[in-house]
């Protein structure tokens, strides 16, 4: 496969070149310079030339051959009727001269059919679809056809014809190539409906393109606008009688498109065709605009002075104010709708972006939304942003963001700080003004939501900081009750049983003394309850042995209230555990001193990644979370783990206690 595109690349260059050459050296060698043919020697060659190089670039596209095609045809035209017509003005008439002014007609007609081979295949060397295949058939019957025509049509009177052409202007056209014109004329018709065909062929092409192809389709498209323009202007002078003025223009006409054409096939990722494109527009519009306000205001204010007998110079100044007056607004407006028109979708991307700033001010909007609203703008659905936290890049929430396969990234800074660095799609690469435009106009939201990201891992800092000391509290809570049950409760026990034995061995022979005794064995077993209390509102043994479920029944057991308890046998994590016993315990002893209550309900269920307490009593109601209360020392400790309480204390319909305690898997 490379040896044959070294080939095509080698036939290219040859092929471009000589024809190029050929165009340029032959008629100066030949000394036969017609000055009817310079304009279609000098283009031609050009494509020649021009042709080599996109073949160089794209030796296998059909279209770049089209191109170098219609450069070659075009010179064989011009070499061979710029000779034919300089001997017929020598007064050198004859068959020879005939012949080669009948090949100059055929191949004429062949080159002047032969953009549209180019419009139909390019960019890519393909039809637009298949629909154009009859079409593109049509085409070349055409195209061939005539050029078969024109021989037929032509030869018999192939001298007559090239003297009529050259010979002195008050020669009439003898009758006989009246035929032949009509059938050179109607391949003229059919080479301008070709042409129009093409123009549809590449409108429809640019409609449903993108990347690459709409950018060399831009470009084109560009060049053909400035190539028209200048033959219109060719036509002015013409019809004017500036023939200088006119021999200047016409040939400067095809350089725009030959340009356009190479640049967009060769290297057109070297240039932000949108923008050229659109500043094009944009002040040509301009120009006219200011034109038309200065001579408004000229012919205005010079009527105006001379009515009022004032100097000239006036009208000329108020002119001139006003263009400077007018520019700026103008320029503001038509580029506004020259973006909304010829370069929707970055107008549409920006728009969109514009759209959720608003939203985000209004407070209809969040950060959260920021993704979604960037992956419709940008039209990429697999879009992501990771937001910049010191030397580390992070999610929206704060946790680490996780490196994904090598994409498209580009950086957003904002206040000349970097915010977020964003991936996108790699075809997003051939579209630079949309994405440019897109992340510019989105660079205040990203920092605003970049600023949500280190506050959410700042809260996130701090709720893992207050877990832990829950848990170490927790731990000590244990610890604690562990030193009171096993050393300082079981040695008072046991100095009680000394003292009771003592007490019993002293009685018959000292009652004083027994007595004495007696009491300070009460005081040691009212310490021991104590203890034990003390003990048991820290974190019963049961609770870290059997579980929430068993040491709810133990505690509830005592109370003077019948309770109903639905808790889950389940092992939750200690510092769950240990707050939704804190929080059932205190909630249960609020209602049986204050509620007024005749029944009590508890019930605790695992829910996915959290866990639901709640405790229900059918008392007054009434209850409220007041500051150092202790339903807000309860509520507190549920937000310590990051947890939530609602409270529900309607006066005459009992108090409802909800906490949410979250408990990852």
């Amino acid at each position: 496969m490379e040896t044959r595109g070294e080939a095509l690349r080698a036939v290219g260059w040859i092929v471009g070149v000589s024809a190029g050459l050929s165009g340029l050296l032959g008629p100066v060698l030949a000394r036969a310079w017609d000055p009817t043919s310079f304009v279609g020697i000098v283009s031609g060659s050009g494509a020649c030339v021009l042709g080599a190089v996109i073949v160089d670039r794209r030796p296998a596209n059909r279209a770049a051959w089209g191109f170098l095609a219609g450069g070659v045809l075009l010179v064989a035209f011009s070499l061979c009727y710029s000779w034919a017509a300089g001997q017929v003005r020598a007064g050198n008439v004859g068959s020879q001269v005939g012949t080669v002014a009948a090949i100059a007609e055929i191949v004429g007609a062949l080159a002047g059919a032969s953009l549209p081979l180019f419009q139909f295949l390019f960019p890519d060397g393909r039809l637009p679809s298949r629909r154009w295949r009859p079409v593109f058939v049509l085409y070349l019957a055409g195209w061939l056809g005539g050029a078969v025509a024109v021989a037929v049509a032509l030869w018999p009177h192939r001298v007559a014809g090239i003297v009529a052409d050259n010979g002195p202007v008050d020669i009439a056209i003898p009758a006989e190539l009246e035929g032949p014109l009509q059938v050179i004329a109607a391949s003229e018709a059919f080479a301008a409906l070709a042409m129009l065909a093409g123009v549809v062929a590449l409108a429809v092409r640019l409609r449903g393109s993108r990347g690459n192809e709409r950018a060399q389709l831009r470009l084109s498209l560009w060049g053909l606008a400035l190539t028209a323009s200048l033959i219109a202007a060719t036509a002015a002078l013409a019809q004017a009688g500036l023939d200088g003025a006119e021999s200047v223009t016409s040939l400067v006409a095809p350089i725009p498109f030959l340009i356009a054409v190479t640049v967009a096939m060769r290297r057109h990722r070297l240039f932000d065709v949108d923008r050229l494109v659109g500043q094009t527009i944009t002040y040509a519009v301009i120009t006219a605009l200011l034109v038309g306000v200065y001579a408004a205001v000229a012919i205005g204010a010079g009527a105006l002075a001379a009515l009022l007998g004032i100097g000239s110079s006036w009208p000329v100044a108020a002119a001139t104010l006003a263009v400077a007056t007018a520019f700026r607004p103008l320029l503001r407006a038509v580029r506004a709708l020259v973006d909304r028109h010829f370069d929707r979708r970055t107008w549409l991307a920006v728009r969109t972006i514009d759209q959720f700033t608003h939203d985000l001010r209004a407070g209809t909007a969040s950060p959260a939304d920021l993704l979604a609203a960037l992956r419709r703008a940008v039209d990429d659905p697999t879009a992501t942003i990771a937001y910049l936290d010191g030397d580390g890049a992070i999610e929206l929430d704060g946790t680490a963001a996780r490196p994904g396969p090598p994409r498209l990234r580009r950086e957003v800074s904002a206040g000349g700080a970097p915010v977020a660095l964003v991936d996108l799609d790699q075809r997003l690469a051939d579209e630079p003004r949309l994405v440019d435009a897109a992340l510019t106009a989105a660079a205040l939201p990203l920092e605003n939501a970049a600023l949500h990201a280190r506050a959410a891992v700042q809260l996130a800092e701090v709720t893992a900081s207050r877990n832990r000391i829950v848990q170490a509290d927790d731990s000590n809570r244990r610890r604690i009750e562990r030193d009171l049950h096993d050393g300082a409760q079981q040695r008072l026990v046991a100095l009680a049983l000394r003292l009771r034995i003592a007490e019993r061995d002293l009685a018959p022979d000292n009652r004083r003394a027994a007595a004495v005794l007696g009491e300070a064995v009460a005081e040691l077993r009212a310490a021991v309850d104590e203890l034990r209390e003390l003990t048991r509102s820290i974190l019963p043994p049961v609770l870290a042995d059997e579980g929430l479920a068993v040491a709810l029944r133990t505690v509830t057991a005592r109370l003077p209230i019948p309770v109903t308890l639905d808790v889950t046998e389940q092992r939750l994590p200690d510092v769950v555990e240990a707050t939704a016993w804190f929080f059932t315990c205190e909630a249960l002893a609020n209602a049986v001193k204050h509620a007024a209550a005749t029944r009590l309900s508890v019930t605790i269920a695992r829910q996915d990644d959290h866990v639901a307490v709640e405790v229900r009593d059918n008392g007054n109601g009434g209850a409220v979370l007041a500051p150092g209360g202790g339903l807000q020392g309860l509520a507190d400790r549920v937000a310590a783990i990051n947890g939530s309480m609602r409270l529900d204390s309607r006066p005459g319909h009992g108090t409802t206690l909800h906490a949410e305690l979250p408990c990852a898997s």
